[in-house]
This record gives structure tokens, sequence and C-alpha cells, in this order.
């Protein structure tokens, strides 16, 4: 019995686990329900960092003396297959953004709303000015916002608190915006590609290229590298894109992700 016929007897085992792969990862896909995230940018405006003119030096902020400025932008959107409902934010724990004590949160803007009928707000904490306050009516799926905050916090990114019902690992945190050019999607989806072809030579050709004690030694492992690329590559297409939605990107953060500040 040649390569082809032994081959060709497996392929339906091999097509029925594949088959029940793919079944499985679309079901999983099928049943995310509302998964609100967040990806965010921040820079550092100015800071008192020398010790020299650290006496000397005064940063102020509509009159105000400051120790630092920073700019961080947070996107925030509902990335899952169902709606997020607002009215499911605990009124005891409501979604913030918190920084620390002896910060302060000077200034706090909406930049981007996919929908107004969102009513997407976001205001300083009337009663811990080192907290921003969000809410929203509704979100679909895909729909979010994009806020601008202006602290004084050492740290560049606030902790993301609060409880949604329904949602028990609250707002999952998706890491910083991406670029265009450098997004690690695109990295994650070529080098599955290579090898994937790699394993489709190395089955087509195994059988004629390598003496007999090698070609299925190859053949095997062509067989391995297909199944395992293949699985790699579609789940990165399904569950892979980590970026916010298009509507929501501003100029700002978009340059400040393609030359990948971070100061």
């Amino acid at each position: 019995m040649d390569f082809w016929q032994i081959f060709l007897n497996g392929g339906g085992a091999l097509i029925g686990v594949i088959g029940l792969i793919l079944t499985l990862i679309l079901y999983r896909a099928s049943r995310i329900g509302p998964r609100p995230v967040f990806q965010c940018r921040a820079l550092r405006i100015i800071e008192k960092d020398e010790k020299a003119l650290r006496d000397k030096l005064e940063i102020l902020f509509e009159g105000k003396s400051i120790p630092r400025l920073t700019e961080t932008y947070i996107i925030f959107w509902n990335s899952g297959k169902a709606i997020l409902d607002g009215e499911g934010i605990a009124s005891d724990d409501p979604l913030r953004l918190k920084f620390s004590e002896n910060a302060e949160v000077l200034r706090v803007r909406v930049l981007k709303v996919t929908r107004t009928a969102n009513k997407f707000i976001a205001e300083i904490n009337s009663s811990s000015q080192n907290e921003v306050i969000y809410s929203f009516d509704y979100l679909d799926p895909g729909d979010g916002a994009t806020i601008e905050i202006l602290h004084t916090a050492q740290e560049r990114y606030p902790k993301v608190q609060g409880t949604i019902r329904g949602v028990p690992k609250g707002v999952l945190d998706w890491g910083l915006i991406p670029s265009h050019r450098s997004s690690a999607l695109k990295k994650e989806i070529f080098s599955s590609i290579f090898p994937l072809f790699f394993g489709i030579f190395l089955i087509v050709s195994g059988p004629s290229f390598f003496p007999p004690l090698v070609k299925w030694v190859m053949v095997g492992l062509g067989i391995f590298l297909v199944l395992s690329s293949s699985l790699l590559l579609l789940g990165n297409l399904l569950f892979g894109r980590r970026r916010f939605p298009k509507v929501l990107a501003t100029e700002d953060i978009e340059g400040l992700a393609a030359i990948n500040i971070e100061k």
C-alpha cells in the first residue's frame, strides 16, 4: 500500500477530528456574552524629575501647582456578542478608573463615542479626586467610547474597578493600544502561516524527495505542522482581534501607538 492510499484511508478520521475541533471553537465563540474590555495609552507631558531644579521649577495647570502632568487615553468597548446593559452596573461598586490616593484627576473628556444613544458619561468623582466615574445606558457589540484623562499620578494608567451584574470577570484589560504597523496579532498570524505551508510541502513532497526511512517521519511532521498551525491561525482569527473599533480612534492615540511612545 503506497503513501496516498494510507493517507486517503486515514483522511476521513483526520477530517473528522479537525471538524470536531472547529465545531468546538465556533461554538465557544458563539457563546461569548457581553464582554467589557479596555485598551490604553499614555504620555507623560511634564514632570519635576531633575533634582537640581526641583525647588526652582513650578508646573502650573490652570493656575494650580502640580508635580507632573500625564495624559492617559482609555478606550472602553463591548467586545462580546451580546448587549451590555448599563442598568447592570452595581450602585455600590460603580465603574471607575482609580489612580493612587495622592493623585488628582485634573480633567476628563469623552473624545469619541460609537453612538450618542449609548449616553456614555465620564466625570471626576466628586468625593474622590483620584477617580473617574463612567457609565452608559447600553452598549451593543462594538459600542464604546474614548476617554482622555489629565492627571498628576506617578503611574500612567489607572486601576479599572467596578461590578456589572452578569459579567463575573468584570472589565478586561487588553493592554496597550496597538499600532497598525506593529500589531502583535499580525505577527502571530504570519508566524502560523509559514509552518502551515511548510507542512503542506512535507506532506506532498515527502514520499518522493526523501529516502524510505525518512519520508514517513517527514510526512508525519508535515501533518503535525498543518494541524497545529491551522488551529493556531483559526484561533488568532476568531479570538485574537484585540483592537478597538476604528470609529473610536483619534489622531493623537494613533500617533502615540504608531511611534510606540511610552514616556
